[in-house]
């Protein structure tokens, strides 16, 4: 059974977006930030106010929706050159199941039918087994990122993959 993506734009689908953003973040990035931290980065960037500031900035939020449940979501915002992936969470039971695997692929699809040359995310420098699931897409690891605005500090790099 394949996904169906529902785009983020009425209110009540941001405030589903900010929740299920809070429930996977609290799961993933448990073993990175004290709880405090944590609390501090879903509000700055996963609240109902962050998503909603981030669709007014042209980025494009999708709840993943699968046998009528909502399994996880992804956002991505065009850039000059560039598809910007900035977020993919899955809950746990749903990853490993190639789902990720074909938003990256639609994205990639997406992005070369725009006449952009690449694809590029942020993963947290821990987080190894999402490295290697980038480096099995052909993604390679670039750099450490530039730390953008914010209370936390985090540590990211970036991917990259270039459109053929």
């Amino acid at each position: 059974m394949k996904p169906d993506y529902k785009l983020v734009a009425k209110a009540k689908y941001i405030h589903a977006t900010a929740d299920l953003a809070s429930e996977l973040w609290h799961e993933v990035y448990k073993r990175y930030y004290p709880a405090k931290q944590l609390d501090t980065l879903v509000e700055e960037l996963q609240s109902a106010d962050a998503i909603e500031a981030d669709i007014d900035n042209d980025v494009n939020y999708f709840l993943v929706v699968l046998g009528g449940k909502t399994i996880g979501y992804f956002a991505w915002k065009m850039e000059n050159t560039a598809l910007h992936l900035m977020h993919l969470y899955l809950k746990p039971e749903y990853r490993g199941k190639a789902l990720g695997r074909d938003i990256v692929l639609s994205c990639e699809r997406l992005a070369r039918g725009e006449g952009k040359g690449r694809v590029w995310c942020t993963v947290h420098a821990k987080a190894l087994p999402v490295q290697q699931f980038f480096k099995a897409l052909r993604y390679r690891n670039l750099k450490p990122a530039e730390q953008e605005n914010g209370t936390v500090p985090r540590d990211e790099v970036v991917f990259e993959h270039t459109l053929g």
